[in-house]
């Protein structure tokens, strides 16, 4: 990069970088690509002469004028400006917003291949972050339906607009509604619309959940779910699974797992309002629920005493402060099952380690960020655990997050 110095002004002369065969790519260059695959996030990745060229909104088959929007020294990032050849996997995007608001990265491309593309992508952050060689990834659970399956929206607000952020993050792309909601959603979206104050109030978000029969009774702060049979409430600033339709089958892929080996013992870490261990309950001797959040403890009892369950606790309190050593130091060795469902950002270093001082017998990670659960996994495997069986679930379809459920067990 060169840089003159002019009328006290510093101009940018070039941005040059040096391609494999000589050629150099610059700033607002324009090139022809091919689309080989897409990367976990969503972007398209080419080639040009061995240089790796992330081009979001494209899809594996791509044939694309390209615009150079950024260069680094080992990639750079590219805006489509024109079509050549379709890839044969491209479909009509279903949302006007689409490429334009930042929810959604994948409604252009087949919801088979979507999920194909998520398996690839769990598969590679295994190896490449895990360093598992054949992570044993199984095919992904799709979400049927896969448009209108979510059922809580976080709505921004400023300056006269309501809706999503768009793909820059910066702005508030003003919407009427969102194709991935569940309609519930977007009738209050509608007439949050019509509501002037509450359409130019100050920069803020709005929570909005979805309505299920019967909601109008409920107290003011809370939420009511329904999975399976059981009703489970909420605070409505709370965590709960957001797919109305796929949450089932992770209970259900929850209980198999759980239920192939004993279960006499069970804790859960990071147990939120209690959803995995009041379906466990019934089969365990004794299940223990660990959740930093007061409230989701404070609903996680509620729901366990609405369900007239006696033998689950719930324990408020950080697993990263050594809580887990504290509570559970007389079953070392003796805890048929622990299951972890962390945040995005995984477990932290002193959970992992007390995970390997208890040495509960199996392991079930639930995780909606693969690079960080394969990171985890990696860590387990030094402590003596075996891998067993990945199973992702698109329970974010047309985005770029998914689902993964990951059995390990003590060798």
């Amino acid at each position: 990069m060169q840089l003159i110095l002019t009328g006290g002004k510093i101009i940018l002369y070039s941005i040059l970088l040096s391609l494999g065969k000589g050629v150099l790519l610059k700033l607002k260059d324009r090139q022809i690509i091919q689309i080989d695959k897409i990367a976990f996030g969503g972007e398209g990745i080419g080639r040009i002469d061995n240089f790796v060229v992330f081009v979001p909104f494209a899809a594996p088959g791509d044939e694309l004028e390209i615009e150079i929007k950024k260069c680094k020294k080992s990639f750079a990032r590219a805006k489509i400006l024109k079509i050549i050849k379709a890839s044969p996997l491209r479909v009509s995007p279903l949302c006007s917003y689409y490429e334009n608001c930042g929810g959604c990265c994948y409604q252009h491309i087949s919801y088979g291949r979507q999920l194909e593309i998520k398996k690839m992508q769990v598969e590679e952050a295994f190896v490449k972050i895990g360093r598992i060689n054949a992570p044993p990834v199984l095919s992904v659970a799709a979400s049927l339906p896969d448009y209108h399956y979510r059922g809580k929206a976080q709505i921004h607000r400023s300056g006269g607009r309501l809706g999503f952020l768009d793909v820059s993050g910066s702005k508030i792309v003003d919407i009427k509604r969102c194709e991935i909601m569940e309609e519930t959603i977007n009738d209050k979206i509608g007439r949050l619309r019509e509501n002037a104050s509450i359409r130019h109030a100050e920069d803020t978000r709005l929570t909005i959940w979805s309505d299920l029969p019967g909601d109008d009774k409920a107290e003011k702060g809370q939420i009511r779910r329904v999975v399976k049979d059981k009703q489970f409430l909420v605070s409505a600033d709370g965590f709960f699974q957001n797919n109305l339709f796929l949450t089932e089958t992770l209970v259900d892929e929850i209980r198999m797992l759980a239920l192939s080996g004993p279960v006499n013992t069970v804790v859960d870490v990071y147990c939120g309002c209690g959803l995995f261990s009041i379906f466990l309950a019934p089969f365990a001797k004794s299940v223990c629920g660990i959740e930093s959040n007061p409230r989701a403890v404070k609903f996680a009892r509620i729901n366990a005493e609405k369900e007239n369950i006696q033998n689950v606790k719930f324990i408020c309190g950080d697993a990263g402060e050594e809580l887990l050593k504290r509570e559970f130091s007389t079953l070392v060795g003796r805890i048929d099952l622990l299951i972890l469902d962390p945040p995005r950002v995984g477990c932290s270093e002193t959970v992992l380690k007390e995970i390997a001082f208890l040495l509960p017998q199996r392991l079930i990670y639930v995780s909606c960020n693969p690079g960080t659960q394969a990171r985890d996994v990696q860590r387990l495997i030094g402590f003596g655990y075996k891998l067993r069986r990945i199973l992702p679930l698109d329970m974010f379809p047309h985005t770029q997050h998914i689902e993964v459920i990951a059995l390990l067990e003590h060798e």
